[in-house]
């Protein structure tokens, strides 16, 4: 059986996190998996530490390895906690990155850390409500950055940092650089309509209910899982 049906999901919360609150989410991932015969597994990782840490000293953190180019990725804080503590449990499954606000950073740099470590090119990233981060060349087609848009606007902590980059364009001498503002930016990238802010991304209940009746857990975890599939598929060849 291909190791992509025993998925290991990897949920890396942010800044000052309570210490369940990816559980919901991790519940509801495993169980569209399971409905496509797949055997995943979660756990919950703290690459900053949870809310019984000084918020200040994990602000510090992920600002720090926010500013961090994707081959320095073994000067990442998070990345490098959540990369030891993944290799250490993982097993013979596929590790998946699923992260949070600044554990979407951290998310991003193990997974470069990890695919030559473990010798799995294919770990796939999800950034949900993240900051933006520089991802590597190769990673770029294997992450995707989730962001809500709700009544008042768009998350504004998917509007710290940048993908951005100098390139240049046209041939000989007549190249100019010019800045890139998507250079390093993953390959893909969604708006999805939620209710709430920043903290609502996995709220199953009222009142953070769209208008057809699904929960911000549900459309999350609907794309989050339709997209795994997606790539699992394309990178099978299926």
């Amino acid at each position: 059986m291909s190791i992509t049906y025993r998925p290991r999901l990897f949920l890396l919360s942010g800044m000052a996190t309570a210490p369940n609150f990816m559980d919901t989410f991790g519940e509801q991932l495993c169980r569209r998996l399971e409905a496509k015969g797949f055997r995943p597994e979660y756990r919950l990782l703290f690459p900053y530490g949870d809310w019984s840490r000084r918020a200040a000293a994990q602000m510090l953190e992920i600002y720090r390895d926010l500013r961090l180019r994707p081959q320095a990725a073994a000067r990442s804080i998070g990345g490098r906690r959540a990369a030891e503590e993944i290799r250490s449990v993982c097993g013979d499954g596929l590790p998946v990155l699923i992260g949070h606000s600044g554990g979407g950073v951290a998310g991003v740099q193990a997974a470069e850390l990890l695919r030559p470590a473990l010798s799995l090119p294919g770990i796939l990233t999800v950034q949900i409500g993240s900051p933006k981060c520089p991802v590597s060349s190769s990673g770029r087609e294997r992450a995707l950055y989730i962001r809500g848009i709700g009544a008042k606007g768009g998350d504004p902590i998917a509007r710290l940092g940048s993908w951005g980059g100098w390139v240049t364009g046209g041939s000989g001498l007549r190249d100019r650089l010019r800045y890139d503002r998507f250079k390093h930016a993953p390959s893909y990238r969604i708006n999805l309509a939620l209710t709430g802010g920043h903290p609502d991304y996995f709220r199953g209940h009222e009142p953070f209910v769209n208008p057809d009746g699904r929960t911000n857990l549900q459309i999350v975890a609907d794309y989050t899982v339709a997209w795994l599939l997606e790539r699992w598929g394309s990178e099978n060849g299926a």
